[in-house]
């Protein structure tokens, strides 16, 4: 059997595999990058504007950033997500690590693919018959 014709799954996104403008795209095989495109603080707050694909791979500089603006005392965080293109729960993974210790966090504009994550991580509350506790 002849393995010449089979390209692996994970290629390295500078060779030349074909149409190298597709593996860039959102949602392509490959994991993307986040990019910090701002950061500014005001007292005790922070405020961090991101954009790109956030994902388990690519949330470790925003993890090194909120880890360090934690050890320096800041509280309040406000999250401007409006130029993300996708995000899974790596990213509610990383913010959920801000809002131990009583910090505060605060989801300012947003994208619709991270308007839909936060959706569907809110909890689902169940209706009880009158006098039933749940």
């Amino acid at each position: 059997m002849s393995t010449a014709g089979i390209l692996p799954i994970l290629t390295d996104p500078n060779t030349a595999v074909g149409d190298t403008d597709r593996a860039k795209e959102p949602g392509a095989g490959a994991p993307g990058d986040i990019i910090i495109r701002s950061c500014t603080t005001i007292d005790q707050a922070l405020r961090i504007e991101l954009q790109g694909e956030i994902d388990h791979y690519s949330t470790g500089a925003l993890r090194a950033l909120l880890a360090s603006a934690a050890a320096l005392g800041y509280v309040h965080l406000s999250v401007d997500t409006r130029h993300v293109v996708f995000a899974d729960s790596a990213l509610l993974n990383a913010l959920d690590c801000w809002s131990r210790c009583r910090r505060r966090l605060r989801f300012g504009p947003r994208s619709a693919v991270v308007q839909r994550l936060l959706d569907a991580a809110r909890p689902v509350r169940r209706t009880a018959p009158k006098g039933v506790r749940v």
